[in-house]
């Protein structure tokens, strides 16, 4: 009787695990490479031995998940499990390959279950919660403007990993996290696409903290200059940050605050409930030199 067949859903491809061990990580020597500042140089080991196939995390400073949750030891996997490395989503699959749809997808989008409401990549042809294959986005295709159904994955996960990063008190990592972030929203903005307020803000919340840290203005002059372009206004909590930059660098932040004002006041002015937080921003523009 011939073995089981191992294989990994990634990236709309599935790649064969042979008989022993394959290295997933960023160096060129692993046997899956992905290149990904989330992902270790030697991230995490898959083995087949037989009909058993395990992964073990290889000292990675950022962990491997199965299934939603960080692994401590050896896990041994089955089929459709989900194995997260990085902001890298993969799916272990035991036996015949599974079909992939002859449509066009993105891996960097989610869609919804129509069933369960549970959210999950756009390539795996039904829920890994409840089975179903019903899709509220079904049609939600790469390269269309995006909707306000539509949700970038690889985006959601680097959020999930700067919360990761800052409860470590990480700083390097928190700065390598955000600069991945920052091409992501600048790539959505750039292409119209809708950033959800709530990942933007936790971006920009890391982004403040870390321009304090550093006593340097230049991650709080990137966060204003997003929410101008968009015509809002960042979390109270950002503008409380900033004024504790030191006075140099705070004023030098004067020129983008008032860009926040102004793009936010032609749109017809802050919400009720941004109006605290608009305040705080106007006063920061305030601040600086009026010709800066």
């Amino acid at each position: 009787m011939s073995l089981a067949r191992f294989r990994l859903r990634f990236l709309l491809q599935e790649i064969d695990l042979p008989q022993g061990d394959t290295v997933i990580g960023r160096s060129a020597t692993c046997q899956v490479t992905i290149e990904d500042p989330l992902v270790s140089r030697e991230h995490a080991r898959i083995r087949i031995a037989g009909e058993r196939a395990t992964i073990e995390d290889l000292g990675s400073r950022n962990g491997v998940q199965v299934g939603g949750a960080l692994i401590r030891s050896v896990h041994l996997l089955h089929d459709g499990e989900r194995v997260r490395i990085g902001t890298q989503e993969m799916v272990f699959c035991v036996g015949a390959p599974a079909p992939i749809s002859v449509r066009s997808r993105t891996t960097g989008f989610m869609c919804h279950c129509s069933e369960c409401g549970h959210a999950y990549p756009l390539e795996l042809l039904e829920c890994p919660e409840c089975g179903s294959s019903d899709r509220t986005d079904e049609d939600t295709l790469a390269g269309v403007p995006s909707s306000s159904t539509q949700r970038d994955w690889s985006l959601d996960l680097v959020v999930e990993a700067l919360h990761r990063a800052e409860s470590l008190g990480r700083t390097e990592e928190i700065e390598r996290v955000l600069s991945q972030a920052r091409f992501g929203i600048e790539q959505r903005i750039g292409n119209n696409q809708v950033v959800e307020r709530p990942m933007l803000d936790a971006v920009a919340d890391a982004a403040a903290t870390l321009a304090v840290t550093r006593g340097d203005a230049s991650w709080g002059k990137w966060l204003l200059s997003v929410y101008a372009s968009i015509g809002s206004v960042p979390p109270r909590a950002v503008g409380q940050s900033l004024i504790a930059l030191p006075l140099s660098e705070r004023h030098s932040l004067a020129p983008a605050a008032r860009r926040v004002v102004e793009s936010v006041s032609s749109r017809g002015g802050p919400r009720t409930e941004d109006r605290e937080s608009f305040a705080g921003i106007r006063a920061l523009g305030e601040a600086g030199p009026a010709g800066a």
